[in-house]
């Protein structure tokens, strides 16, 4: 199950169960871009389109669908200290550059280690790149298919999928809404011992 739910909103028999959770979190400012990308495909039609700025403006407020980012990744970073076998807690950025190292690392928090035979076969570097975001970006399914949504309506997977990089949102911020977003995030955190 994938879900965007804070940590605060699921469920006790997710909570409360075995079941183990991947947190991925990646920098907010990237989340801003990536958000307003989706959202301008989900709405369509240049009458409908937010600015950037607006939808900046409404992010840095925590006025969003699934409340303020910095609650939403504190959640779970929180938990994930709490009870380390129950949240492994990563960075997309950190993914992006060492996607072996973290496929490993994944592979023993869910309890099925790659075996030393499969990593000399080269096993895990197959998986990544089955799994890369061109691969799946790729598939017939995620450029042509459509995904029905909970309130019976349909997207396309496509929107789904844009540029998969970290650091996109150099291109679309100002200095000032950098230093603006980057002071908010430092004081949000402080004390975490979480790191942007």
């Amino acid at each position: 199950m994938n879900t965007h739910l804070p940590y605060s909103l699921l469920p006790h028999s997710i909570t409360e169960s075995s079941c183990r959770i991947v947190y991925v979190w990646r920098d907010p400012k990237d989340v801003i871009v990536s958000m307003w990308y989706y959202a301008q495909k989900i709405l369509g039609g240049a009458d409908k389109m937010v600015t950037f700025d607006q939808f900046y403006e409404h992010f840095y407020q925590g006025l969003n669908s699934y409340g303020p980012i910095w609650n939403h990744v504190l959640g779970y970073w929180e938990e994930s200290k709490r009870r380390p076998e129950k949240i492994l807690f990563l960075k997309y950025e950190h993914i992006l550059q060492e996607p072996v190292k973290y496929a490993k690392q994944l592979a023993h928090f869910m309890g099925c280690p790659y075996t030393k035979t499969e990593e000399n076969q080269g096993v895990v570097e197959q998986i990544v790149e089955l799994c890369s975001f061109k691969t799946l970006k790729d598939f017939n399914v995620n450029k042509y298919g459509k995904s029905q949504t909970p309130v019976n309506s349909y997207i396309a997977n496509a929107c789904f999928f844009r540029k998969g990089e970290a650091g996109d949102w150099k291109n679309h911020m100002t200095c000032e809404m950098d230093e603006r977003f980057d002071t908010i995030t430092k004081e949000k955190f402080n004390g975490s011992g979480l790191q942007i």
